[in-house]
């Protein structure tokens, strides 16, 4: 009787291990070997190089699988770092629908107009969802970009844009000619592409529409606090000049100092002065404005706004 009881308390140990060791090889088992099980491998082609693109650049990347599916794929963009937002890079998925091997992937540096520094973007290409992923052989390897993406300036002429912090507020911004803003100026304002609504504002000098179009001379930006709840404002104005390169100017409004009970509707504050030589374009800042109520015009434009000469608040 011992011995069968011996004999029963091994074979429990016997089975008692060996179950032991099959889950432990389940658990350290690789489930996909890359290569070894015939899954599909996607690889990616691009005639790009380099690192660094400008605004208005494209990049294309060709997929191919190396084998036909019976479900589709989808391929998109993951940016791990930099400072590109979302609307600095356009792009699409891409699905490689059932029975196909094939599909173009394409991603576009947007030309936004604004005049800016230059961003930077690293990315991956590739299949992220969780149930698509383990369709492909481990073995794929993934394109990873990381770029540095140059503003593009408007070429034929100047860019001024305004940008503030305070979303619910509505700026615009004006040009006015010299030679008008000292006089029963009865004409419209030069320029008023930046009235829009939209943060940033962006006005073009020398811009393709005809209208739009200026002699040499002195003109002036002006802010126009159009409907605006915030006491003071930080702004950051940005101009792009047709060379490629950028300046910034920052400034502070305060309401407080604004226009003694007429403040918003009523008065645009000169901020910036452009002196305009054929394709050459100097600007600098104007000083705050200090002087009384009465250094101003009238002007008949949009409900007669009136203009201060040389006047930033």
């Amino acid at each position: 009787m011992k011995d069968f009881l011996k004999y029963i308390f091994g074979l429990l140990v016997l089975v008692i291990f060996g179950l032991t060791a099959c889950q432990e090889k389940q658990i350290v088992e690789d489930p996909i070997t890359p290569g070894a099980y015939g899954y599909t491998l996607a690889s990616f082609t691009t005639d790009f190089t380099g690192t660094t693109i400008a605004e208005g650049d494209t990049i294309t990347y060709t997929i191919k699988l190396s084998k036909m599916l019976d479900r589709a794929l989808t391929f998109s963009l993951l940016q791990t770092e930099g400072t590109a937002g979302e609307l600095d890079l356009v792009w699409a998925p891409v699905v490689i629908a059932p029975y196909s091997d094939s599909a173009v992937f394409t991603i576009i540096a947007n030309f936004d107009n604004l005049p800016e520094v230059a961003e930077t973007a690293k990315f991956e290409i590739g299949v992220f969802g969780l149930a698509d992923k383990y369709l492909l052989d481990a073995a794929t390897v993934n394109p990873v970009l990381n770029l540095t993406i140059n503003n593009t300036n408007y070429a034929a002429g100047l860019t001024v844009a305004l940008a503030w912090e305070e979303t619910a507020d509505d700026w615009d911004i004006l040009m006015i000619d010299e030679a008008g803003a000292g006089t029963a100026y009865a004409t419209d304002w030069t320029n008023w592409q930046g009235a829009t609504a939209a943060n940033p504002e962006i006005m073009f000098l020398d811009d393709f529409e005809p209208y739009w179009l200026i002699a040499d001379g002195t003109y002036f930006v002006d802010i126009d606090p159009y409907v605006v709840a915030t006491s003071v404002t930080d702004f950051n104005m940005s101009v792009g000049h047709p060379d490629g390169t950028v300046e910034f100017f920052t400034f502070t409004f305060d309401s407080a100092k604004a226009d003694n009970g007429d403040y918003p509707i009523t008065w645009a504050y000169s901020t910036l002065e452009i002196v305009k030589t054929g394709t050459s374009y100097v600007c600098s800042l104007l000083p705050e404005w200090t002087g009384a109520k009465t250094d101003y015009v009238s002007l008949n434009q949009r409900g007669n706004y009136t203009y201060l000469k040389n006047a930033r608040n």
